[in-house]
């Protein structure tokens, strides 16, 4: 589980630094930390959502869950600093990347029967 998390702390900022590198004119951060920021908040939501949800009949539940979350993280959390701006596009584009990774992880997951603390017995 631990690995989990990680992961999600390391890859999510790894991804949305990419992300505002190579599209400059959807997303665009300030500065590197603020993208660190916010891929930290986002690793960290996203697991809170896998460890509360993810069992072997929620894959696709959790993963819309994760999609959702991750979009709203990214739509308003932008907002927040003065100098960062994300279009809509933008968020779409760099949520559905994360979403990719997390549907990945999940399916890795549940195949290795790890299962969310709360119904595991």
């Amino acid at each position: 589980m631990i690995i989990n998390l990680i992961l999600k702390l390391v890859l999510s900022p790894i991804i949305i630094v990419l992300c505002d590198l190579f599209t400059p004119n959807l997303i665009n951060y300030g500065t590197v930390s603020q993208a660190l920021i916010i891929g930290l908040f986002v690793g960290i939501v996203n697991f809170a959502v896998e460890w509360l949800m993810l069992t072997s009949g929620t894959l696709w539940v959790t993963t819309i869950m994760d999609f959702i979350l991750t979009m709203c993280v990214f739509f308003f959390g932008s907002k927040l600093y003065v100098d960062a701006y994300m279009t809509t596009v933008g968020a779409l584009l760099i949520t559905g990347v994360i979403t990719i990774m997390e549907y990945l992880l999940h399916h890795w997951l549940l195949r290795h029967r790890w299962q969310t603390k709360l119904v595991a017995k």
